[in-house]
Order: C-alpha cells, then structure tokens, then sequence
C-alpha cells in the first residue's frame, strides 16, 4: 500500500484558508439554531443518550447503548444541502483543485478504486454499472474509468461537475433525488457521506432501491472510535461540525442491520493516526502529559511508530472506517425518535 502524508490530502495555505471559510458558513448556519432538530441516537434509536461536550456553538450527545456521537440539535436535512450547494468553503476547494493539488492526491482515488476491486474479487461481483453518491470533485469517478471495466459510471453530485459527458453521466442534485431515478446499479459507492446526514435510515433505504441483487454498497466514514478522534477529542480533524453522526464499528452495524443490510466487510485502513498525534504533540508539548506510554510511543524511531500505526488498522482503531454491505433481509428502520425535551447525563 502507498504511504500517504498529511500534507498529500490537506496542502499548507489551502487547508487554512478553506478552515477560515467554513467558519463564516457555519456562522451563517447557526443563525438558524432554532430550526435544528433534536433526536434520539440515529444509529440505534437508543433514548439513552447524554450530553458529552460543547464545540463551535454546538451541542454532542452520545448515546449509552452504541456509544455513537452525534450533533443533537442539528441541522435538517434540506438545511444540510442548502449549505452544501451556498457554501463558500466548499465553492473555494472546487476553485483551488489546481493540477498540483489533484497530482498529490490522485493516489489516494487509486487506491480507493484498487480497494474496491479487491472487493469486487472477494464478493464474486463482476458489475457493468456503478453509482457514486456524492461525488465531490469527480476525482474517484475518474479513476474508476480509468482503473476498471465498469461501463456505466454514473455520478449524483449537488454541485455541477466538470466531467467529460461522453464518459461519465452527471446527475446534479441530492440524494433524495434517487426516490426519481429508476434505474439499479451493480455496485453504490458513498465516500465519506453518511456522516453528514441526518437520517441515516432514509438513506440506506433509498440506496436499496437502485441496488441489483447481489449489489455491493460501499462506503467510508469517520471512525470515532479511534485513537486518533479519541485521543484528540476536538482536536480531532473528525469533530467538524458538519460530521453530524460520528459512527463506530459497533453504532455502524446495528445501523445497517435495522436496515436491511448485511456488513460482509468492515476495516480501518487509515494511514496518518500516529502523524497526527505527533503533529499535535509537536504544537502542543504538554499535551498527553496523563498518558505518559503514549507520549513515549509518538517518541520512538519510524520502524516502531509505523507498527504502532499497523497496530491501530488491525484492530479497527484508525480514523477512518471502510464499510462493504449487501442488502439481506427486511428493512425496519424508520425516522430517528424526537426527543421532546434535553437528555441528562
């Protein structure tokens, strides 16, 4: 597997200038505070939550039974793609994906594809067709053109995209638009999504309807569970305020269980857990001064501190989870409870 560095995926001047940007669009957000909606846990409808933190004028539960994280109130879903489509952070990474950005990241799209190919072997799916939910900048459609023998690539992107027509087919709205689209597809891709959604249950059953039998869905998401988000709390690059649900293994499989879907393969593939920490270590000296074996751990020669990173995607500690699902048995999810008044710790 390539090795990848921070500043591969998160470039100096970008990355500041981006986080200074979304800043004003969640200022803008919050105006509507009062239109947020508060909810039981979204994983497993569990009433057993508690306050756990405070972070950018926003409220974090977590939920006693699948230990998810989640924004309560949040933002509504048609809020959500409001701000996606207005945001001016996200208009300004579109504008500044200049050649050398998208060189020193097209390795990570690479991968990506490779990743799903070795799925497409172990499964015993061979798919002509494929749809991705959430295409972002179109950079992993282009790989997958480039890189398998999937004729039928098809994108479904709120923001136009500049993709070639005669090689790709570009449908310009939300997810909810799937409710309008009567094809199926051979294998459903939504990288780094569901944990901006609100209703997770609305989702994974609108993603059932454009499924093949024998379709593969997958997907990846913030794992908050890890060393990495854990450790940092919200230092975490995963406590942003538009990750409204911070899924784990555990809130990630009863989700898609109530769903109607099977998880045939879950993994933590993430790379730059400990480049993190020794990045915050490097900014904040004092910081792990209660955890003394840590700290000695962040101080150790590369070879040891790469296995300790080996160490982490084993055992499903990395930041990020990979998820492949098929759809096996009958769906009962539903829309996640209201809580009519605060939950107490």
């Amino acid at each position: 597997m390539q090795k990848f560095k921070v500043k591969d995926i998160h470039h100096p001047g970008v990355t500041e200038e981006f986080d200074r940007l979304t800043e004003e669009d969640l200022k803008r957000l919050l105006r509507r505070k009062d239109e947020f909606v508060d909810t039981a846990c979204p994983a497993c409808h569990s009433g057993r939550v508690e306050n756990s933190f405070e972070h950018q004028g926003l409220s974090y539960r977590r939920c006693r039974e699948c230990e998810l994280l989640y924004i309560s109130p949040a933002p509504t879903e048609a809020m959500h793609l409001e701000y996606v489509v207005q945001s001016a952070a996200m208009a300004y990474w579109r504008e500044t994906a200049n050649p050398k950005m998208k060189d020193s990241r097209r390795p990570m799209y690479q991968e990506r594809v490779e990743y799903s190919k070795r799925m497409f072997r172990r499964h015993r799916v061979q798919p002509g067709s494929s749809l991705e939910i959430g295409a972002g900048n179109g950079e992993f459609a282009e790989e997958l053109r480039r890189g398998s023998d999937i004729e039928q690539v098809v994108v479904l992107e709120p923001q136009p995209l500049d993709l070639d027509s005669s090689e790709f087919e570009v449908i310009t709205g939300g997810f909810e638009d799937l409710r309008e689209l009567d094809r199926k597809f051979d294998v459903v891709f939504a990288w780094e999504l569901i944990e901006h959604l609100l209703e997770p249950d609305n989702f994974l059953q609108l993603v059932r309807s454009v499924m093949h039998p024998g379709a593969l869905f997958i997907l990846s998401t913030p794992n908050e569970k890890s060393l990495e988000t854990r450790v940092l709390g919200k230092h975490s690059s995963n406590i942003l305020f538009d990750h409204v649900r911070l899924y784990n293994p555990d809130a990630i499989g009863r989700l898609f269980s109530r769903n109607g879907f099977r998880i045939v393969d879950l993994s933590t593939p993430g790379q730059l857990d400990v480049e993190k920490l020794q990045s915050h270590l490097r900014d904040h000296p004092e910081a792990f001064d209660d955890n003394l074996p840590l700290k000695f751990l962040l101080a150790c020669d590369d070879q040891i501190t790469q296995e300790f990173q080996e160490y982490l995607r084993a055992n499903l500690y990395s930041s990020h989870m990979r998820i492949v699902a098929v759809p096996d048995g009958e769906p009962a999810g539903g829309q996640t409870p209201r809580l009519e008044t605060n939950a107490k710790a």
